[in-house]
């Protein structure tokens, strides 16, 4: 009886979907649009962890709710009232120290409210539905839409790395704003990437009050600084005796860069999505905030939608938005090569 019950209700279940229609809109209207129960895919995401999108794999992401994404962006640094006036942002003008039986004087930072609306990102998937039936069991691909869904997974995390970078909600209202366009505050121009230019940039910030973890250039500019390295002696060359040549392994990959100023080691990473530019980034405080976070309305999922064609057509999508508390604590620049 339970089985005829459960067959019963998979029917049901499929004569509504059927019946669905989608709505093509971007706006947010729950009452002008079928809703479908996502099929999360995160699992499938921890097992896709592409050397191509750092970005996506080092942001922390947070859970979503409502129609945008609300926070404060700290527009101020955390500084004492000595701090020399001649940096900027200055300090706060009042003393940390107080007398006995008194109070510490109080102090706030600057905020400004920031919101951004939940975009979504994906890929469509349509399969015929004879080739989908046809791949079952076979040895070359056992099951045609899995397969292809994990390659538009992966195409969604390609893209939503680019977004990260280089999204432009003024220019195209579909997307979120990326970092080029919310870090406003430091900014410069090189030519090429130099471990000078680096030292100075972290100077900038270290002014600011931040110390940066993360350099993103383009290949051309890490092999630029790489180059520069190696020229200037600080990265030595292995000298191979005659008899030592065979299987040698040449080449250098620069995976850190010290930052002159602190001490502390940057990650040094590539991007194919900066094209001429780069970012460095200061991606948490030293108390473990997150600077730069991701909130996501709705996480890397599958939507079956429903079809008049004898085919099988999914949506591999998710909804998100790019929160930066900390704008000041960031740098971008611009390259000529």
């Amino acid at each position: 009886m339970d089985a005829n019950i459960n067959i019963a209700l998979e029917q049901v279940r499929e004569q509504i979907m059927k019946a669905a229609e989608t709505t093509a809109t971007s706006t947010f209207s729950p009452t002008t649009r079928s809703v479908f129960s996502p099929e999360n895919l995160e699992e499938e995401i921890k097992v896709l962890v592409p050397i191509d999108t750092p970005l996506r794999n080092r942001f922390p992401r947070v859970k979503g709710f409502g129609q945008a994404a609300n926070w404060k962006t700290m527009t101020s640094a955390i500084h004492a009232g000595m701090h020399p006036t001649a940096n900027v942002p200055a300090g706060t003008s009042t003393t940390i120290a107080f007398a006995d039986a008194g109070a510490p004087g109080e102090t706030s930072q600057t905020y400004a409210v920031t919101n951004a609306a939940y975009k979504l990102v994906g890929r469509k998937l349509e399969i015929g539905g004879l080739a989908l039936a046809a791949s079952k069991g076979r040895d070359g691909q056992p099951d045609m839409q899995k397969e292809r869904e994990r390659i538009k997974l992966y195409e969604l995390m390609l893209g939503e790395e680019g977004l990260l970078i280089a999204g432009d909600a003024a220019l195209r209202t579909t997307e979120f704003s990326g970092l080029n366009k919310q870090i406003t505050t430091n900014s410069g121009s090189v030519t090429f990437v130099t471990a000078s230019g680096v030292g100075s940039w972290c100077q900038t910030l270290y002014g600011r009050g931040a110390d940066p973890t993360l350099l993103l250039c383009s290949a051309r500019q890490l092999q630029a600084l790489a180059d520069d390295l190696e020229k200037s002696g600080s990265i030595q060359r292995t000298i191979i005796a005659q008899g030592q040549q065979s299987g040698v392994i040449g080449g250098l990959s620069l995976s850190k860069i010290v930052n002159p100023v602190s001490g502390s080691l940057i990650d040094v990473r590539p991007s194919r999505f900066l094209g001429y530019g780069g970012l460095l980034l200061t991606e948490k405080s030293p108390a473990g905030q997150p600077w730069i976070e991701v909130e996501e309305l709705i996480p890397p999922s599958r939507v079956d939608v429903p079809s008049s064609n004898f085919s099988y057509i999914s949506f591999v999508l998710e909804a998100m938005a790019l929160k930066v508390y900390s704008e000041v604590y960031q740098y971008m620049f611009n390259t000529g090569a």
